[in-house]
């Protein structure tokens, strides 16, 4: 941690070399996977492999699937068609069908190969076609209820749990349309999310369907955004400073990480006790790099005058984390070059660190062309994705510091040279997540390597290692983490 700014001006990043006035966006990592972040809660997404050697005889399981829910539709074709399209709400006996029958379809272990399916025709055959407002609420509600009843059962399998709450935020409006999501189920969507209690597993699909909901309330803006924000608000700002679940980390983390993205769609100001949770958490070694960077853009996104931040000391340790940011890459390229080592490859992956600042990534020229033959193409040891991650994260680091516009971010409530040299890291991360993303490169990774790691940490002495080790080794995060 660097000192107060006010105390000890904070020095600006040695000059990148390039202009930084750019005003180009790095393009945005791929969003997280729910499917992902359900692997690392195994139980939460078996369908096929679940069956207990205890239970009935594969033989009769086998026998018994699928029968169940095709009754199901059989009933609602022949006694429930029409009555499920009248307006002026949904019947008294239809909704006993759904509540007391379709939905609990879920929990039925012949089922279980065949979850995802009944999802979705639950929606077909119940939802679809309805055009009076109603009736679809009514229906809709009904849906949600059973479905909330199934979350809530202890007996019930942990995949059909799960496979519940996604129905609940797979919920669409009247017109059936992708994107569209049908407002009644934020307030249980928030609610299981938020609750420690429930199989992480679940509160994963619960998350997944609030941020569904927050992506269509964006669009909309105006009042539907506010009553989104209203409903999710507390889930959202509690799960997003939670603590790591020691049994599952990377599906917490992953809660965390969907939450911290969503707090700028439920608050545009932090509290002074959020901000300080917030900071807690950017400063935190022990949680994941991805679940920090995004603490850091919430923080900078959000933070004013009232949250009572220590912006100075913020700075600092924005700048402290995307060093760790870049430098958990370069652990990646040490390890890799490590392994070729021992297999008898060549090293390859680009100059050492230490004398990139002026570096240029290799030309390769063709041979018979101007500037001699060939050179050997050099194995490419960062991951494509890897690299885009990290530029994206070093984007959003520049954010949190200031934006663009220099409008928001924690240096904005600094001012004077204080402020200035701020911006100078924000332009620096800015411009060096750009040229990553451009290239790829694990040149272009050790040359924002050797830009943003202070001048003291660089190897002095000749036979100085051309490698700056990583603070902590990466983990096996599907998640991004460090």
């Amino acid at each position: 941690m660097i000192a107060p700014l006010h105390a000890t001006p904070l020095r600006a990043p040695r000059p990148a070399g390039r202009s930084g006035k750019r005003r180009h966006r790095v393009s945005l990592l791929g969003s997280l996977t729910l499917g992902v972040a359900l692997a690392a809660c195994p139980a939460a997404v078996a369908q096929d492999d679940g069956d207990d050697p205890a239970d009935a005889p594969r033989a009769a399981v086998e026998a018994g699937r699928g029968a169940a829910w095709a009754k199901i539709e059989q009933d609602v074709e022949k006694n429930l068609k029409e009555v499920l399209r009248a307006p002026g709400g949904l019947d008294a006996a239809a909704r006993t069908f759904i509540t007391e029958k379709a939905v609990p379809q879920l929990a039925n272990e012949a089922n279980r190969g065949m979850l995802d399916r009944i999802r979705r025709r639950v929606r077909e055959i119940f939802l679809a076609g309805i055009t009076d407002d109603r009736t679809f609420d009514d229906a809709s509600k009904a849906i949600a209820d059973a479905a909330l009843a199934v979350v809530r059962d202890p007996d019930a399998s942990i995949p059909a749990r799960v496979n519940a709450m996604l129905l609940v935020g797979d919920l669409r409006g009247k017109d059936g349309k992708e994107g569209t999501v049908w407002p009644g189920a934020v307030a249980s969507l928030a609610a299981v999310a938020a609750d420690a209690d429930v199989d992480t597993g679940v509160r994963v699909a619960a998350m997944a369907g609030l941020a569904r909901h927050a992506d269509a309330a964006r669009r909309a803006g105006g009042d539907k955004l506010n009553d989104f924000a209203k409903a999710a608000r507390p889930a959202v700002l509690a799960v997003a400073v939670q603590p790591a679940d020691p049994l599952r980390p990377a599906a917490s983390d992953w809660l965390s990480a969907r939450a911290l993205a969503l707090v700028t769609s439920v608050t545009k100001s932090a509290s002074k006790e959020f901000a300080a949770a917030l900071v807690k958490l950017m400063n935190d070694p022990a949680r994941s790099l991805d679940v920090r960077v995004r603490a850091a853009a919430a923080l900078g996104a959000t933070a004013t005058a009232k949250s009572e931040i220590q912006a100075a000391e913020a700075v600092g340790s924005i700048t402290e984390l995307a060093l760790a940011v870049v430098e958990a890459d370069e652990g990646i390229l040490r390890d890799r070059r490590y392994e070729q080592g021992l297999a008898g490859g060549t090293s390859g992956g680009g100059t050492p660190a230490s004398s990139a600042s002026k570096m240029v990534s290799m030309q390769i020229t063709a041979p018979g062309m101007a500037g001699g033959p060939a050179a050997p193409v050099v194995p490419q040891l960062v991951p494509d994705q890897a690299l885009r991650r990290t530029a994206w994260r070093l984007a959003a680091l520049a954010d949190a510091i200031l934006d663009e516009e220099g409008k928001t971010g924690v240096a904005a409530l600094l001012s004077g040279e204080d402020q200035e040299n701020s911006k100078a890291y924000a332009d620096l991360y800015r411009e060096q997540a750009l040229a990553i993303d451009a290239a790829r490169t694990d040149d272009a990774l050790l040359a924002a390597v050797a830009m943003i790691r202070p001048e003291e940490e660089l190897p002095v002495a000749a036979d100085a290692p051309a490698v700056k080790p990583a603070a902590t080794a990466p983990e096996s995060d599907p998640f991004g983490g460090k």
